[in-house]
């Protein structure tokens, strides 16, 4: 059998293309057989079949061979659409297996979770600790709330909000991958003295500072695009991310950064219209994203857009949440950021169950 991966320069975890060449009727008969489980295929030829394969149908289907040249075939295949999101203390393989990303806010005023407790250590050990044992893979700590409206403070400020907790969680929970959500250079260099593993920033990396302190320590990074400057490069939100984040992991790149290292979040929320609209054309572009071949990041936890749409206030957000969640999972995003652990821990094995069989 002649197995033919069409267009294999294009990055996918949704459509792969593999065009089937069987040496007769006969086996074309048994190979449509096999695939009972993929509804996107087309019988060319008699002896030629076209499969368009999820990654999950392609995992499954390559465990159906036995040992064969066509089984290494189609293993080739899979890896060359292996995603991996990687640090100097952690490798995380996404291509099948979503992670949770625990937002631990230091602040008194973010829009869901801010209140004075969250500047005491002992309720930020807390949080960590109970994220940890409920399935976070990373921990995000930020010490300024960006919702929109939000009162900025000085770096300083923010970087004395985020040191004590930072090392209290690193001496508590050695093994713990940690995350700083900050949009100062000052602080980024902060944090990263002291051992923190990401830096993400929603502004992505828009200064030459930033992009200076990114060049000095090459730390893994989550770069947004938050709407919030305009679009550059096209009039619509779909063309206007995918060469957003194009050029700008070709730039990262340029300063000594893996692709490994650039994961990319789509920035839903922080423009948002009255309809809320806009935010869903940003979840939309989950699957064009992931052809870039670099993760994406869910990061739409109870946001401020489905009180527009449903008419919720913010506790009453999980349900969409975990909706919105599960759609970009099956579209490839692999890295969901979250305040409900527990929750999301439940959803992303639901999924996960859904796509195995």
């Amino acid at each position: 059998m002649k197995i033919i991966e069409l267009n294999q320069d294009q990055f996918s975890l949704k459509n792969i293309m593999i065009q089937f060449e069987c040496e007769s009727s006969k086996k074309a008969a048994e190979l449509m057989k096999r695939l009972h489980r993929n509804g996107n295929k087309v019988q060319l030829t008699e002896c030629s079949i076209l499969v368009t394969f999820d990654i999950f149908e392609l995992s499954l289907f390559v465990e159906s061979f036995q040992t064969s040249s066509d089984k290494q075939e189609l293993q080739n295949i899979l890896h060359r659409h292996q995603l991996i999101w990687s640090g100097n203390n952690f490798s995380f393989d996404l291509t099948k297996k979503s992670i949770i990303y625990s937002i631990l806010n230091i602040t008194p005023d973010s829009f869901y979770d801010g209140a004075p407790e969250n500047l005491t250590l002992s309720h930020i050990l807390k949080r960590a600790e109970s994220d940890i044992n409920h399935g976070a893979a990373v921990l995000e700590l930020g010490g300024k709330s960006s919702r929109p409206g939000y009162s900025d403070i000085t770096p300083k400020e923010e970087w004395l909000r985020l040191e004590t907790p930072l090392k209290e969680i690193r001496r508590n929970f050695p093994q713990a991958i940690l995350a700083v959500d900050t949009d100062e250079a000052y602080v980024m260099e902060r944090v990263l003295d002291i051992g923190v593993d990401i830096i993400n920033d929603i502004d992505g990396f828009d200064t030459v500072d930033k992009l200076k302190v990114v060049e000095n320590y090459h730390p893994t990074v989550v770069a947004m695009n938050n709407g919030r400057a305009g679009f550059s490069y096209a009039d619509n939100v779909y063309e206007e991310l995918s060469q957003f984040f194009l050029k700008k992991s070709e730039e990262l790149s340029q300063l000594g950064l893996k692709r490994e290292q650039i994961c990319i979040d789509p920035g839903v929320g922080f423009f948002t219209g009255p309809s809320g609209s806009d935010s869903v054309q940003r979840i939309n572009t989950t699957e064009i994203l992931t052809r870039l071949g670099l993760p994406v990041m869910i990061a739409i936890s109870r946001k401020s857009f489905m009180g527009n749409i449903f008419g919720v206030d913010v506790d009453e957000r999980l349900f969409s949440t975990l909706m919105f969640e599960a759609k970009m999972m099956l579209e490839g995003g692999r890295i969901l950021r979250v305040h409900d652990v527990a929750e999301t821990k439940r959803l992303i094995d639901a999924v996960e169950l859904y796509k195995t069989f």
